[in-house]
């Protein structure tokens, strides 16, 4: 109930477009019920026995008499009796009176043109009704993916370590498109059958409500049904939308890599497993539809059953005599019931709609609804530059309840460049990313010019920083936006030249079809591994970030590869701040300080001559790479 409360603020911010739809539905609907009331006049008046005589036989005569009537009701409604039946029953009796002295030809020509009129007017209403509703639904979803896209943005890293990519695909696009076809849809439907309802009911206890009490003793036997059916269909759809996600996850993870699979020949295996899942969301999609198709018969037999009740038990009053109910109002209480089946099936499917789209609602929020790990605090300043120091003390952090850094003690001066060196899962990475803060510390703390990182602005923070990783992650865009890509400033294109020539980037770039406009592929297939790296490269210098981070920028290329990217990192790291996490420690032996790590500790900070005389850890990682007896003199 929530969440319906938080996705009903989020429609109220196109609150015109919804006040005029609900002004339509009800024009529509009114029109509806007056409609149905035409078949009174029609059967009593012009081919019953109500009529006394054709006094009125002429057009201009029938709208005098029934303006005068019109302009006298109007003048004497007021508070007193604007809420009470009789005065409206003694205007109807005014009304009953002049068609009683009508000519029946004239009358048949006045319904005929009316319910011509009418039909036209509730039509036109209806198509309105619909079209602003259409407009509210689409303008309500753009909104809700465009926040909950900020949302996902806005989330820390840590959210991304525990969630699949695809089940963020089948959030964002076929949950929220199931809040949009059946959640959205079918409120709105549902209001507006829940309206003509209730004027048809209106309608029908206003000619005879002894027959009308009749009539309902069937409905509760019906919402039982449809409320076991709704509560089945929410269950088997949770089921369908969890089943969605795992199979888009093993789409993306196949796929993403379908090299391996070949390689290993196992083409076969991932068939078998993506049959299984496949196989489970059949079931369940096939077990849903098939409470959901019981909804058709169960109205069909539900309105049999109305219609056989009322014509058993009107039809029967009306041949009594004595009832007070005429064949022109038994008509319109049997056209005021039969209009109500159509309206009262539909919101049957609405509701079992809607209890099948709450799931997807509730995904929708469960997204919404989350707070990211890492919050702006409400004092945070602004940090344009780095002028001296990063220190760190006494940090430690645990992913769940692994311990990944102990007790970190750490200072990074302006201009020093750092070498990050151990064996793999020795923490090196997380130090860097608690250093952006992509994280925060369990214990300790980060400082950079004596300022907690956790007090400064977070975009000026990663503004201090331009990141180069392992993998070189490139979007779908011209090469100059992508090396745009890594500034917020307003750079010109001088600028992005300027850093491709650093990153040693220029020199193939002149080479490609369109130069710096020619789009990439899809991951940038059709550049190299050391073209890709060098373009990443070019990305991190083009906004003249003060600190450099190069985590493993070469540790996936090939030696030819490596040289030209290692050049790059060479010429982009004059004159910065720069950490670098590397396995190759041939890449980092001129370093200012090399820092040694191991089970998430510093066991060594030093130059490298300096560590391959008192740190093992480290001789021992040169021994392994070099395959050489280190002389150290």
């Amino acid at each position: 109930m929530n969440n319906i409360k938080k996705l009903a603020k989020i429609m109220l911010i196109q609150w015109k477009l919804m006040i005029a739809g609900l002004c339509t539905m009800m024009i529509f609907a009114l029109l509806s019920g007056v409609s149905v009331t035409m078949a009174v006049p029609l059967f009593d008046y012009v081919f019953g026995n109500k009529r006394v005589s054709g006094e009125i036989n002429t057009f201009s005569a029938f709208f005098d008499k029934f303006g005068e009537m019109l302009s006298q009701f109007i003048s004497g409604l007021g508070l007193s009796n604007a809420f009470g039946s009789e005065y409206y029953l003694s205007s109807l009796e005014s009304l009953k009176s002049i068609l009683s002295i009508s000519d029946p030809y004239l009358l048949l020509m006045l319904i005929g043109f009316g319910m011509i009129i009418l039909i036209v007017l509730k039509n036109l209403f209806f198509y309105l009704n619909k079209i602003i509703f259409v407009s509210l639904r689409g303008r309500t979803i753009e909104h809700i993916r465009n926040i909950m896209f900020k949302k996902y943005l806005d989330l820390s890293m840590n959210f991304y370590k525990d969630n699949r990519i695809g089940d963020i695909q089948v959030r964002i696009t076929s949950d929220v498109s199931i809040v949009s076809d059946l959640f959205i849809q079918s409120f709105f439907g549902g209001m507006r059958d829940f309206t003509l309802v209730i004027i048809y009911v209106s309608i029908a206890m206003f000619i005879n409500p002894e027959l009308f009490l009749y009539v309902i003793i069937v409905v509760p036997i019906f919402a039982f049904s449809i409320s076991y059916i709704g509560s089945k269909i929410k269950k088997y759809s949770k089921r369908i939308q969890k089943t969605y996600s795992t199979i888009y996850s093993k789409i993306e993870e196949v796929f993403n890599g379908i090299k391996i699979v070949k390689s290993y020949s196992k083409e076969e295996y991932e068939l078998n497993r993506f049959k299984e899942e496949n196989r489970n969301f059949y079931v369940s999609w096939l077990k849903s539809h098939l409470y959901q198709s019981l909804n058709v018969p169960l109205s069909e037999f539900n309105g049999t059953l109305t219609g056989v009740v009322i014509l058993l038990i009107g039809g029967r009053m009306v041949l009594d005599g004595n009832s007070g109910l005429t064949f022109g109002e038994f008509t319109a209480f049997l056209f005021a019931i039969f209009s109500i089946l159509h309206p009262l099936k539909e919101l049957t499917k609405y509701y079992t709609e809607i209890r099948r789209a709450l799931v997807s609602l509730n995904r929708v929020f469960e997204i919404l609804n989350r707070e990211p790990n890492i919050k702006e605090s409400a004092g945070a300043v602004e940090k344009k530059e780095f002028k001296d120091l990063i220190k760190i003390s006494g940090l430690s952090f645990s992913y769940d309840s692994k311990k990944v850094l102990k007790n970190i003690n750490l200072e990074i001066r302006k201009g020093e460049k750092i070498a990050v060196v151990g064996v793999s899962g020795g923490g090196k990475t997380t130090l860097v990313n608690l250093i952006e803060r992509f994280y925060d510390p369990c214990e300790g703390s980060i400082s950079i010019d004596g300022m907690d990182i956790r007090n400064i602005r977070v975009k000026d923070l990663h503004d201090l920083f331009g990141t180069v990783t392992q993998e070189s992650i490139l979007f779908n865009d011209t090469v100059e936006n992508n090396i745009r890509y890594g500034s917020n400033k307003d750079i010109t294109f001088d600028d992005v030249k300027k850093a491709a020539q650093i990153a040693y980037a220029d020199e193939f770039i002149s080479n490609l079809d369109k130069g710096f406009q020619t789009m990439l592929s899809p991951k940038a297939s059709n550049l190299s591994g050391g073209q890709r790296q060098r373009l990443c490269i070019a990305r991190a210098i083009v906004g003249d970030p003060p600190i450099l981070i190069f985590d493993e920028a070469t540790s996936s290329l090939d030696s030819e590869a490596e040289q030209n990217v290692q050049k790059a990192i060479e010429m982009a790291t004059k004159d910065r701040t720069v950490i670098v996490i590397a396995h190759r420690l041939s890449t980092i032996l001129n370093s200012d300080k090399i820092v040694v790590m191991d089970k998430g500790e510093i066991i060594g900070t030093g130059k490298h001559k300096d560590l391959l005389e008192n740190n093992e850890k480290y001789k021992k990682l040169y021994e392994i790479q070099f395959n050489d007896n280190v002389n150290v003199s």
